[in-house]
């Protein structure tokens, strides 16, 4: 059961690992409070025994709150998947930590990531599993799959996207991100958190087109809820509203570099 609606609607012990969708697959919130808008959201799927943690953040402002989340729910010890959607360090500079836990859990990740990954610290030779370009990964689970799509320079070149068939959450990594001053986990107001949303994406996404590419990739899902690596979680009565807003936005090249007048001239009647 999706419980994001009933989330919007209170308060939220965020001490605690916070229940997003409830059932024998079973997601949760196990993120960090910190002063920073640049917050940084984990969250951890548990399907049998199966426990994936997602983007578990960094060493130094994330790791104690995330692996304090994690312990009230299963022991770190027996995570078997660590999902990881690029390679910043807000997002999984812990990753050395998490392996010293979990030293057999396999890392998702691309292989542009995978390069880079063991610079923050441990070995290569551990489990990965790769995603691959052609957007044919999944992972299969007792109840549904995990569908890794890839979102190519938004903003790693070989960034990619996770949705949960059970669940209906695409966890969009650094898509549909936000920075915010007054931070809640579950967006209410779609026009103030619009307005949170665009300063990430102008300074931190390619383009309008790559946008645009991605955006058509994820049509044939159901999305119920969209949960990013910043800022609050879409709900779904907003999704909509954030697909098209998103797909309308010039960012990045399309500021730096904007089209000449004929460009923009031959764009129109092409």
């Amino acid at each position: 059961m999706n419980r994001i609606p009933d989330l919007a609607a209170g308060d939220v012990d965020l001490s605690r690992p916070v229940c997003l969708f409830e059932g024998d697959h079973a997601v949760y919130w196990v993120g960090s409070e910190e002063p920073s808008p640049f917050r940084c959201n984990a969250y951890l799927i548990v399907d049998g025994d199966r426990r994936i943690l997602m983007d578990p953040g960094s060493t130094v402002h994330h790791f104690p709150q995330v692996r304090k989340r994690v312990e009230q729910l299963v022991p770190p010890s027996s995570i078997t998947e660590i999902i990881v959607h690029h390679q910043d360090p807000d997002l999984c500079d812990s990753l050395p930590s998490w392996l010293e836990l979990a030293p057999q859990a396999r890392i998702v990740a691309t292989p542009r990531a995978r390069v880079l990954l063991p610079y923050y610290g441990f070995s290569a030779d551990v489990d990965w599993l790769d995603v691959s370009p052609e957007d044919s990964t999944t992972l299969d689970l007792d109840h549904g799959s995990l569908v890794f799509i890839t979102a190519p320079f938004l903003h790693f070149p070989e960034g990619y996207v996770t949705y949960d068939e059970v669940s209906g959450f695409l966890f969009s990594s650094d898509i549909g991100a936000a920075i915010e001053k007054d931070w809640r986990l579950v967006a209410t107001d779609w026009e103030r958190h619009w307005q949170t949303m665009i300063p990430f994406h102008i300074f931190y996404m390619a383009s309008n087109r790559a946008l645009k590419g991605f955006l058509k990739k994820i049509e044939p899902f159901p999305i119920t809820a969209i949960c990013p690596q910043h800022g609050s979680i879409i709900p779904e009565a907003h999704v909509p509203r954030a697909v098209d807003s998103l797909s309308n936005l010039p960012c990045g090249l399309d500021l730096l570099y904007p089209a000449s007048n004929i460009e923009s001239v031959l764009s129109e009647i092409l």
